[in-house]
């Protein structure tokens, strides 16, 4: 196992690499291999921890400017080698606005700790750790401006095929109980014993794409029904051992909308009563199939549907209210002031009791967006998520082929992330920040191209051509 742990992250770095040297758009696989982590092995690739002093995520910012010095320094270096700019834009967007006006929020946030506070170690540092998201944003945005439809399609399916292979590794070392995962520090969050069997719960090892995958597989079904149904099955036992209710209702959620976008596009109440019929065949063909093949941990994850029902304030369940609550305490804490403008890049020495708002966001990121950048950074995250929602919906309602498959994965995608915002701490999540709101940088540039460009044709395996 030791060899696999050093083995494995290698060789998915070198596929990329081998894809890379004649599709640029593979260098994007560094920064979101460095993005998966610790699921995939990727902290045992050295190069991409040096120098160890910096934060990772700056280490990550860092390695994302490298990836877009190369894509874009190619023409200079290869004769005759062009590049094409799909994005026919003019000016920046409201997406593009709402990040630049969160980080003139984080450089005033930056002036007023410096101002109000004689010790400022850690501050600078943390400025650049917190402002990475937004900086990360705009970077993955320049480089997806200059990438064909076609080909972010087959990237972003190579990525899935990553998390999936991330999953079938959870699924052994988290429903099997083979120890695969390691780390100094990380001990195991939860352990049980229910009827017998030992249940444990580990989450920094957990796949970081399940919902983006799961939605790119029921969007555009690559390669025969029997993979997408495998690579799907794949990822929804992963979340199942998991033990997340959150996950598993979200799943259903993405599986409902999809369900009805697609007919309501299409004006065919066929197409819902069908899609419908699947769904439910599908539905209770999983559900037994996983009471067959798990049935102590099916019992354990419908107990803990039961427990939620019995006593939502249970400390041990860890609901959402129970979350809220925490959440309150924290912020009356803070008091009236710093949770309208947000305390700032503080660290522990700038205000006693950061660490414990920072571990309090692991389980809700709005608690680390408020203690931040405030209720005024907090209205402007929303507004991102809205407007979000708006184009990708927008995107998928009209356009067509390719184009509008993405905006409809890209809508369950944002969805997704909203519900797990209240379960998790997603975009601030340590070490993942720059590629914390990638999927905003991805649904910007392909909401300027122009849709009359898109229009291809596509084979199909059945030798039949149709246009996309």
């Amino acid at each position: 196992m030791t060899a696999l742990t050093k083995i494995l992250p290698y060789l998915i770095l070198l596929y990329f690499l081998f894809r890379a040297y004649k599709e640029p758009v593979y260098l994007l696989g560094i920064p979101f291999l460095m993005f998966f982590q610790y699921c995939i092995f990727f902290e045992n690739v050295k190069i991409f921890a040096v120098p160890g002093s910096l934060p990772k995520d700056i280490l990550l910012l860092i390695w994302m400017v490298i990836v877009w010095f190369i894509f874009s320094a190619r023409p200079l270096i290869e004769p005759g080698y062009q590049r094409t700019n799909y994005y026919h834009h003019n000016g920046i967007n409201l997406l593009d606005l709402i990040m630049t006006t969160l980080i003139i929020i984080s450089i005033a946030g930056l002036a007023i700790v410096i101002d109000k506070n004689v010790v400022i170690t850690g501050v600078i540092k943390e400025f650049f750790v917190l402002a990475s998201v937004f900086f990360g944003y705009f970077i993955l945005k320049k480089i997806i401006c200059y990438i064909d439809l076609n080909s972010l399609k087959d990237f972003l399916f190579s990525i899935v095929l990553v998390n999936s292979g991330a999953s079938v590794l959870y699924l052994l070392h988290q429903g099997l109980h083979i120890q695969l995962y390691k780390l100094a520090g990380m001990e195991e969050l939860q352990q049980e014993v229910f009827q017998g069997e030992i249940i444990t719960r580990e989450f920094w090892c957990m796949p970081v794409l399940w919902f983006f995958s799961i939605g790119y597989l029921i969007v555009f079904r690559p390669g025969k029904l029997i993979v997408s149904l495998s690579l799907l099955a794949i990822n929804f036992l992963a979340v199942f051992v998991s033990y997340t209710r959150s996950f598993v209702a979200i799943i259903i959620v993405l599986i409902f909308l999809y369900t009805v976008l697609v007919s309501w596009k299409k004006k065919s109440f066929g197409t819902l009563f069908k899609n419908g019929i699947a769904v439910i065949l599908v539905g209770t063909l999983t559900i037994v199939g996983i009471e067959r093949l798990f049935p102590d941990k099916f019992e354990y994850f419908a107990e803990r549907i039961v427990n939620l029902k019995r006593d939502p304030t249970d400390e041990k369940s860890n609901t959402m209210l129970i979350r809220f609550t925490n959440t309150g305490e924290i912020f009356h804490k803070l008091g009236p002031d710093k949770t309208l403008v947000g305390a700032g890049p503080v660290t522990e020495v700038q205000y006693l009791g950061t660490e414990e708002i920072n571990d309090a966001s692991a389980d809700m990121v709005w608690t680390g967006v408020v203690f931040r950048w405030g209720y005024i950074g907090l209205g402007f995250f929303i507004l991102l998520y809205l407007v979000g929602l708006l184009k990708a919906f927008s995107l998928f309602m009209r356009s067509d082929g390719v184009l509008s498959k993405f905006g409809l994965v890209l809508f369950l995608t944002i969805v997704s992330q909203v519900g797990e915002s209240f379960a998790s701490w997603t975009f601030l999540n340590p070490g993942h920040l720059p590629m914390g709101l990638w999927y905003f940088a991805v649904l910007s540039a392909l909401s300027g191209f122009n849709k009359r460009d898109v229009v291809q044709i596509e084979k199909v395996h059945n030798g039949q051509v149709w246009i996309s």
